[in-house]
């Protein structure tokens, strides 16, 4: 499969830079996008921007953790006004704002080379994986409820590859992924190959470099639930039909659980958190 070089400055890991100081040395929360900061269908942020800017005020970075593209989280972000670095791909990649544009650092194999694990998987596993951005853009608005660009988008991935399982045992193709140095995680659509730590070594690495002394995760998948055991305080978000994901809750089983679906539960959740850290600071000051 040909692929098109991307259209972002890509910095080597060799030459990365040592970390920046961040506004805020405190809070800082990372969340999941679709169904959480933004509605799944519409991707509109609703009652969620009134808490993105008071986060702001108050000097709180607020880091994306997404499957989707830079491409497809840039246009999102400029509407959002956010600036603080992203993790994208699923944890292929994290992504910088450089005053006009956005600098990407691999966190891991490019998807050419990911192209060639999956097709190991497929056959030390005897499954056959179908491979999103193999597939026709009409079949790929299909599943995604996208349309036009944003198609486009979404399949012009450089660090990552997620499919559906076309034929074959899941759990088979999920220890295939493990004897190569990969996992198998679930997305809201897709399954998702990703290294072993992929989400967890961004995270480690943004929190780091951002100062953080508390991180706030919110996700809603399977496929959070790395940066979501690594943060200080999880919140696990319903699906839209309500209900909280039961194989997340299972790995991340101190979370606490957001009340409702989409960024109505974001907003109401954030303003939670945002409460109880106020108090606790003016009691740390008493």
């Amino acid at each position: 499969m040909t692929r098109t070089a991307t259209t972002v400055r890509l910095r080597p890991r060799s030459s990365r830079q040592a970390p920046s100081a961040a506004p805020h040395a405190g809070t800082c929360v990372f969340t999941s996008v679709e169904g959480t900061l933004l509605d799944a269908v519409t991707l509109e942020a609703g009652p969620s921007r009134d808490i993105l800017r008071l986060l702001h005020e108050a000097g709180v970075p607020v880091v994306p953790v997404t499957a989707m593209t830079l491409e497809e989280m840039d246009p999102l972000a400029r509407a959002l006004g956010l600036r603080h670095p992203m993790i994208v791909e699923a944890g292929g990649a994290i992504a910088r704002w450089r005053g006009r544009g956005w600098e990407i650092d691999p966190c891991g194999p490019p998807a050419d080379t990911m192209l060639d694990v999956v097709r190991e998987i497929e056959e030390r596993s005897g499954a056959d994986l179908l491979i999103v951005s193999a597939l026709p853009d009409s079949e790929v608005a299909r599943l995604c409820g996208l349309v036009n660009e944003n198609v486009r988008r979404s399949a012009h991935r450089c660090f990552s590859e997620p499919f559906l399982l076309e034929s074959g045992d899941l759990e088979n193709v999920k220890e295939a992924a493990r004897s190569l140095g990969f996992s198998i995680r679930r997305g809201r659509r897709f399954l998702h190959l990703c290294r072993a730590c992929d989400r967890g070594e961004a995270f480690t690495r943004l929190r780091e470099e951002l100062r953080c002394e508390v991180a706030v995760a919110i996700g809603s998948s399977p496929l959070d639930a790395e940066f979501l055991g690594l943060a200080d305080l999880a919140i696990v978000m319903p699906r839209s039909d309500g209900q909280h994901d039961p194989e997340l809750l299972a790995a991340v089983p101190h979370a606490e659980r957001a009340p409702v679906a989409g960024p109505a539960g974001w907003a109401a959740s954030l303003e939670q958190v945002m409460q109880r850290l106020e108090k606790r600071a003016v009691r740390s000051h008493a």
